[in-house]
């Protein structure tokens, strides 16, 4: 009888310390979101100081994305042909191989550039299947997934600008641009990565208001001027040929050129991006 009571003495006793480490655990939680909430608030007022409006509606919290290791593809002599036809030459310099077609000559380089040019009507489609054609393009080459993030429309030609996207992020420094004339596509040309990658564990990356102190700390540096942040978030840059590092990062975006700022979320290093 005496061992019963004390046993359950004792799991009351567990009952309670494990409920009050919960307890603590939860308030160091909350005032470490507390603590970070008041640093974005901050950094919204230092911002106002130095002239520049925050646009977006709140400053995001912690960089929570993996860095990768990517085995970069090119796409195979099958693809090619899809692309420019039936192949009347092959040519391999160093890391490029250049396929040259019936409809045109495609580039492939080990480091993920495309460069693809057209003859008129090759790829002939109306202005208002530019985007379907472009996804059959991009499908055909195995390009996993991107978004489009400019198109600029002109009277007889429409130039789209899409970045890609992994495990659903961009990579800011991946883009392809395409460009529809005169009734066909005439270009495609940028960088991409095919393939598959490995996540990487550990590493600190920097918060977001981080990355806006350094990007006022370069804006200063370099006599850059802008009055307006328009956007906040989060991405990769790459790095590195055959196998690639993507590094995550944040993108800050402006109102005046060169309107994008790419913030690295390891060394917090800011490079203007157009």
């Amino acid at each position: 009888m005496r061992w019963s009571k004390i046993k359950n003495i004792i799991i009351l006793l567990l009952v309670i310390v494990n409920g009050f480490l919960l307890a603590l655990v939860g308030l160091r939680a909350w005032q470490t979101e507390q603590g970070e909430r008041e640093t974005r608030e901050r950094m919204i007022g230092i911002l106002a100081n130095n002239g520049i409006e925050f646009l977006p509606q709140e400053v995001p919290g912690e960089l929570k994305l993996p860095s990768w290791q990517v085995e970069v593809e090119t796409p195979d002599e099958a693809q090619a042909v899809w692309l420019v036809g039936e192949l009347r030459s092959v040519e391999s310099v160093g890391g490029r191989t250049t396929y040259t077609g019936e409809r045109g000559a495609a580039s492939f380089s080990s480091d993920g550039g495309v460069q693809a040019e057209f003859p008129s009507n090759a790829w002939p489609c109306d202005r208002e299947r530019i985007t379907a054609t472009a996804a059959e393009m991009l499908n055909a080459l195995s390009v996993p997934s991107v978004q489009e993030t400019g198109r600029r429309e002109e009277d007889n030609a429409v130039t789209v600008t899409y970045t890609q996207l992994w495990e659903g992020e961009p990579v800011f420094d991946r883009t392809l641009v395409l460009r529809w004339e005169d009734g066909s596509i005439r270009s495609l040309n940028g960088s991409c990565l095919l393939g598959g990658g490995e996540a990487q564990t550990g590493g600190e990356t920097i918060t977001s208001s981080t990355a806006l102190a350094r990007f006022l700390t370069a804006l200063n540096d370099g006599g850059y001027v802008c009055s307006q942040i328009t956007d906040v978030y989060a991405g990769y840059t790459s790095g590195g040929t055959g196998t690639v590092n993507l590094t995550p990062a944040w993108l800050i975006g402006t109102d005046v050129w060169p309107r994008q700022f790419v913030v690295d979320g390891v060394t917090g290093t800011v490079t203007a991006a157009e």
